[in-house]
């Protein structure tokens, strides 16, 4: 297994959890002073960030698959 790739995934993946949380905590706070165009582009920006750590976890997961199977194989 490609650790090093795995751990690098996975400090991206931290970094984009907080990115997330930081947006959707600006979108719940624009939503609440009405604020209608800017948490729509926020909340774009939040899809955008939300499908870039999925892709990341489906990643991950295809590094994990290819080593049990290559352990399975052994």
């Amino acid at each position: 297994m490609d650790y090093n790739q795995f751990e690098q995934l996975g400090d991206k993946l931290r970094e984009i959890g907080h990115q997330r949380r930081e947006l959707a905590e600006q979108v719940f706070s624009e939503v609440r002073t009405g604020e209608k165009n800017s948490s729509k582009d926020l909340l774009n920006q939040l899809g955008k960030v939300s499908d870039e750590a999925i892709n990341i976890i489906s990643q991950q997961k295809q590094i994990l698959d290819q080593e049990v199977h290559r352990i399975l194989q052994s």
